[in-house]
């Protein structure tokens, strides 16, 4: 069986949210993360699932979901915000995003959430 490879988008690299979000997602898979430069140079490989952490970014969400969906179109998008609104919500799932999810510390929840995600063939 091949590893499943997850990557997470987030400019925030020393958060000890992101540190805690990379060591749960790892018991789905080999985990990634990158900064919004790092996804624009990096070479097109499939992945299995892309986590966007929305702090700190610096392209609006709705514009790097878009341009991550263009990039990664197989590669369900989840969306994990500590502000969620329904106009946000609305655009991001619009612009590609397969969910859009409150950070938070159900972590059962967004395991259970991106299990699914990982293994719904279109």
């Amino acid at each position: 069986m091949t590893k499943k490879r997850i990557a997470i988008l987030s400019n925030n690299g020393h958060s000890p949210w992101l540190k805690r979000l990379a060591r749960l997602l790892g018991d789905l898979g080999e985990i990634e993360i990158l900064t919004e430069c790092a996804w624009d140079t990096a070479p097109v490989s499939v992945l299995d699932l892309i986590v966007v952490d929305t702090s700190g970014l610096q392209m609006e969400l709705a514009e790097r979901v878009a341009w991550l969906h263009g990039r990664f179109p197989e590669s369900p998008i989840v969306v994990l915000t500590s502000s969620p609104t329904w106009r946000r919500a609305r655009a991001v799932l619009q612009a590609g995003a397969a969910d859009y999810m409150r950070r938070s510390l159900e972590d059962q929840l967004l395991l259970k959430r991106c299990r699914l995600l990982m293994e719904w063939q279109p």
